[in-house]
C-alpha cells in the first residue's frame, strides 16, 4: 500500500464514528439491563470524545493504514457493574453481543441511505466522478469498516465480545472451564494479528472473517435492493 495520508485520515475517521456506535450499543444495553455505570460516567453518548482512547482509537490504526500494517484498534472499554445486573452471566452475553449488533445495523442503515440515494436523486448514475468516489469510499467502505468491527470482536477471545457471549451461551460447568482461557486471550489476539505479517504468510483468520464479512455484505446489499 502507498503511503497515503488522506486515505489513511479518512479510514481512520470512519472508524472512530463506527467505534462510537458500536460503544454505544454496549453502554445503551448495559442501561436497559440495570447498570447505569456507563451512563453515570458519560459513556451512553455519541460523542466520540468520550469513547476514545488516543492510542488505540487513534495512534495504531493512523499508523498501520499509513504504513500498510495491521488495522489494530480499540476504544475505551465501556464500564459495567455486574452487582447492577439481575442476571450478570446471561446481562453481560447481551451487554457484550449490543456492539457487534449496532455496527451490522450501521451497515443496513448506511447501505439502505444509498439506496435511497439512488432511487430520489439518481445518485451518483447521473453525478460526477466525485459523487462517486463518495458512494465508495464513504458510504461502501463505512459499511464494510463497519462489518469488519463487528466480526473481529466475535471472536471468542478476551477481551473481544465474542468472549463474554461464549461465556453466556455456556451452561456454568463449561462456562468456568472457558472461563480458564481469559488469561491467553490477548497473547493469542496478537499472534493472530501479527504473527502471519512477520512470517510472511496469508492471515487464514483475517481470510476466514472476510468470507464472513463479504458474505454479510452481499446479503445487506441484496436486502436493501442494491443487487
Amino acid at each position: 500500500m502507498k503511503f497515503d495520508p488522506f486515505f489513511a485520515i479518512i479510514a481512520v475517521s470512519q472508524f472512530i464514528v463506527l467505534l462510537t456506535f458500536h460503544e454505544w450499543g454496549h453502554a445503551k444495553s448495559a442501561n436497559l439491563l440495570g447498570d447505569s455505570t456507563a451512563e453515570d460516567e458519560g459513556r451512553m453518548t455519541f460523542n466520540p470524545a468520550a469513547h476514545i482512547d488516543p492510542l488505540g482509537t487513534i495512534i495504531l490504526p493512523l499508523l498501520g493504514t499509513l504504513f500498510g500494517g495491521a488495522f489494530f484498534g480499540w476504544a475505551k472499554p465501556v464500564p459495567v457493574d455486574p452487582r447492577n445486573l439481575k442476571n450478570p452471566k446471561r446481562d453481560l452475553m447481551f451487554i457484550a453481543a449490543a456492539g457487534p449488533i449496532m455496527n451490522i445495523i450501521c451497515t443496513v442503515v448506511i447501505l439502505g441511505i444509498v439506496k435511497i440515494l439512488e432511487e430520489t436523486v439518481g445518485f451518483p448514475q447521473s453525478g460526477s466522478a466525485a459523487q462517486y468516489q463518495i458512494r465508495r469510499i464513504l458510504l461502501f467502505r463505512s459499511a464494510q469498516i463497519s462489518l469488519w468491527l463487528a466480526t473481529f470482536n466475535m471472536l471468542p477471545l478476551f477481551p473481544l465480545d465474542g468472549f463474554s457471549v461464549v461465556l453466556g451461551l455456556l451452561p456454568w460447568k463449561q462456562a468456568q472451564e472457558f472461563e480458564r482461557l481469559r488469561p491467553y486471550g490477548m497473547p493469542i489476539l496478537m499472534a493472530i494479528i501479527f504473527l502471519p505479517g512477520l512470517l510472511r504468510i496469508p492471515n487464514p483468520v483475517f481470510s476466514g472473517m472476510g468470507i464472513v464479512v463479504y458474505g454479510i455484505y452481499g446479503l445487506i446489499r441484496t436486502l436493501v435492493g442494491l443487487g
